[in-house]
C-alpha cells in the first residue's frame, strides 16, 4: 500500500514481531505472516459455538510483552456465543445468544471471565433442549407454510397473530452507575452483576423505558456526567414510529427525556450527541409497508432480511434540539445520498449553526446476507466506507465528501468514549480491510485523523474485531491529556489455530504493532461491540502467585 492522494498520508508498518519468532514456529509456520492469504473456511470458524464459559487468570507465559501498568480496568465485550442451538443452524449470527467477555487488567495481570446472558428465551430453550424462539434475522423453528396457515387461521377468528422474537442481548455491553448493561435494540436490556456477570434480569431503569426498547449504542456526556441513550419502535403504514431519547445521571435518575413521532424514521442503530443537538439518520433501507409486515407474519421474510435499499424512500439526517437553550428549536431534516449508516464516528458542533462529523456508509447494494459466514453483510459487494459531512442548521443543507475519506473497507468505528461532540476531536479507530482488492475479511486496524486527513495502519496476523480505545487517564480524560493518549484493545482470531488473542496497541502509534499480545489457548467467538470501564470487579487480593 502507498499514499492514496497528495493530501492524505499513510503510515505503514508490517509488524515483524521478531521476539515472537520462536513461538510462531511452534504454533504454526505461517500464521504470523501478515501478508498470507486466509482460508475463508477457517476464518468462518471464528463464529462457531463457544463450548464453555471461562473464569481464570491468564498465565504470564501466555502474555507476550508487558501489560502496561497504566492500563487498569475492564474491557467488556458482547457478541453471539452460538451459531447453532440444539442442532438448529442459525441463518445469521445476530440471532445467537449473547456472550459477555470481561477482560480485567490489574497491576500488569490479566483476568478473563465469559458468561452467556441468561435471557428468558435462552433459559427456556436450555430447559426444553430445543430451538424455540425465532430470530430477527430469519432463523425460525417452523416453516413458512406453517406460519402462513397460522396467520389465516387467526384471521378467520378475527385475531391478529402474536410474534415473539428472541431477545439474544448480544449487541453491546457497558458499565454505568454500578450496573453492567447488555443490550439488543428491539427489547429491554439485561442487567448483569459486575463481579460475576450473572444475569440479574431485564431492566426498564425504574420504569423509564416505557417503550420496552433500548438501542445498542449510547453516548456519554462526561462534562455533565450523563448517560444518553435512546429507543425506537418502527411505524407501520399510517402509524408513525416512536423515538424516545433519555438522559440519566450516575444514579440512574432520569433527568430528561424526549418523545418524537417522525414519519420514516423506522430504524436507528446509532446517533450523535452534541452540546445542543442529537443527530440521527433516516435510512432508505427500512420499509415498513403493510406488505412487508405481512411477509414477516406469514414467515416469508424477517425484519433483518428486509433491510435493503428502497429507492422511493428518503435518506436524510435529522437534527433534534437537545434542550431549550439550543438556537434552533425546530427539528431539521437534511437530505443526503442514498446509503445506510449503522455507525457514526467523531462529531463536532461549531458555533450555533454548523455540525461536522463522519460515519461509515453502506451503498445501495448493501443487504444483510451472512457472506461466506465470515461477516454480517455483503461487504465484498457493498463495503463500508468513511464519509465526512457538514450540516448547516441555518440553511438546512447537508454537504458530504465527494468520496470516501479513507480507502479501506471498514466497520465498527470507535472514538474517545468521553469526548463525544467535544471541539477538535480528530481520531477514529476502524476495524478494516486495507488489502488491495479485498473488502473482507477484516484483518487490520486503521487510525484515521480527520483533522489532518492522515492515517496509520496496523496489519494484523489474523482477523480483528472492533478496536476499543482506552483513555490512559480514565473518567477524567474528557478534559485531561491528548485525545489519543491511551491504548487500543482488539480481539483477534487466528484462523489456523482456532484461537483468540487480545492485542494491546499504543493509540498514538497504532502502526507500530502490539505492545502486548494476550494469547488464549482457546477460541472466543467474534464479537460485536464493547466498551472499557476504568473499574475492576475482580478481587485484587486473589492475584495468583507463581510457584515452582
Amino acid at each position: 500500500p502507498t499514499n492514496y492522494s497528495s493530501t492524505r498520508s499513510t503510515t505503514i508498518h508490517f509488524t515483524s514481531m521478531a521476539a515472537a519468532a520462536s513461538s510462531t514456529k511452534q504454533d504454526h509456520p505461517l500464521c504470523y505472516d501478515v501478508k498470507r492469504p486466509l482460508d475463508l473456511k477457517q476464518v468462518a470458524r471464528g463464529y462457531h459455538n463457544a463450548t464453555r464459559e471461562y473464569d481464570y487468570w491468564v498465565p504470564e507465559a501466555d502474555i507476550e510483552g508487558k501489560v502496561p501498568r497504566e492500563l487498569h480496568g475492564t474491557l467488556l465485550r458482547n457478541g453471539p456465543g452460538l451459531l447453532e442451538i440444539y442442532g438448529k443452524r442459525l441463518i445469521h449470527p445476530i440471532d445467537g445468544d449473547g456472550m459477555i467477555v470481561a477482560l480485567s487488567f490489574i497491576d500488569g495481570r490479566v483476568h478473563l471471565r465469559t458468561r452467556f446472558v441468561a435471557s428468558k428465551e435462552r433459559q427456556e430453550e436450555q430447559h426444553e433442549r430445543k430451538f424455540i424462539y425465532r430470530g430477527q434475522m430469519g432463523t425460525h423453528p417452523r416453516s413458512a407454510l406453517w406460519d402462513t396457515a397460522s396467520f389465516f387461521g387467526h384471521l378467520l377468528t378475527l385475531r391478529w397473530p402474536a410474534l415473539h422474537y428472541r431477545n439474544p442481548s448480544n449487541t453491546n455491553v457497558f458499565y454505568w452507575g454500578g450496573k453492567v448493561i447488555s443490550s439488543y435494540e428491539t427489547g429491554l436490556p439485561h442487567t448483569l452483576d459486575p463481579h460475576t456477570l450473572d444475569t440479574l434480569g431485564l431492566d426498564d431503569f425504574n420504569g423509564a423505558l416505557k417503550l420496552k426498547a433500548f438501542a445498542a449504542h449510547f453516548r456519554l456526556d462526561m462534562k455533565n456526567k450523563r448517560l444518553v441513550c435512546m429507543g425506537l419502535k418502527p411505524g407501520v403504514g399510517s402509524y408513525k414510529p416512536t423515538l424516545v431519547i433519555y438522559e440519566f445521571d450516575e444514579r440512574w435518575t432520569l433527568l430528561q427525556s424526549q418523545v418524537h413521532h417522525i414519519q420514516g424514521l423506522n430504524y436507528a442503530h446509532d446517533f450523535l450527541l452534541l452540546p445542543d443537538y442529537y443527530v440521527f439518520h433516516m435510512t432508505p433501507f427500512a420499509n415498513m409497508s403493510w406488505m412487508s409486515v405481512l411477509k414477516v407474519y406469514m414467515g416469508w421474510s424477517s425484519p433483518g432480511q428486509l433491510l435493503q435499499h428502497y429507492p422511493h424512500l428518503p435518506s436524510r439526517f435529522i437534527v433534534i434540539p437537545r434542550h431549550k437553550g439550543a438556537k434552533h428549536q425546530e427539528i431539521r431534516f437534511m437530505d443526503t445520498d442514498p446509503f445506510h449508516i449503522f455507525h457514526f464516528g467523531i462529531a463536532e458542533q461549531k458555533g450555533d449553526d454548523i455540525i461536522t462529523f463522519n460515519a461509515v456508509c453502506l451503498g445501495p447494494k448493501f443487504n444483510m446476507t451472512f457472506e461466506n459466514e465470515i461477516w454480517l453483510s455483503n461487504a465484498s459487494v457493498a463495503p463500508g466506507n468513511v464519509f465526512s459531512f457538514t450540516l448547516n442548521l441555518a440553511t438546512s443543507k447537508c454537504e458530504s465528501s465527494k468520496g470516501p475519506v479513507d480507502p479501506a473497507s471498514v466497520e465498527f468505528p470507535t472514538t474517545h468514549p468521553y469526548r463525544h461532540g467535544v471541539p477538535n476531536t480528530r481520531y477514529s479507530y476502524l476495524m478494516a480491510s486495507d488489502r488491495k482488492g479485498c473488502n473482507l475479511p477484516y484483518r487490520d486496524v486503521v487510525k484515521y485523523d480527520a483533522q489532518r486527513e492522515q492515517r496509520q495502519v496496523w496489519y494484523s496476523h489474523g482477523c480483528v474485531g472492533e478496536p476499543v480505545f482506552v483513555p490512559r487517564r480514565g473518567w477524567d480524560s474528557w478534559k485531561e491529556g491528548d485525545e489519543d493518549d491511551g491504548f487500543v484493545v482488539v480481539q483477534l482470531y487466528v484462523p489456523e489455530l482456532h484461537r483468540t488473542e487480545f492485542v494491546i496497541l499504543d493509540a498514538k502509534h497504532v502502526d507500530r504493532g502490539p505492545v502486548t499480545r494476550i494469547k488464549l489457548k482457546h477460541h472466543i467467538p467474534y464479537g460485536f461491540h464493547g466498551t472499557f470501564a476504568p473499574e475492576v470487579f475482580v478481587d485484587s487480593h486473589c492475584l495468583p502467585k507463581a510457584k515452582l
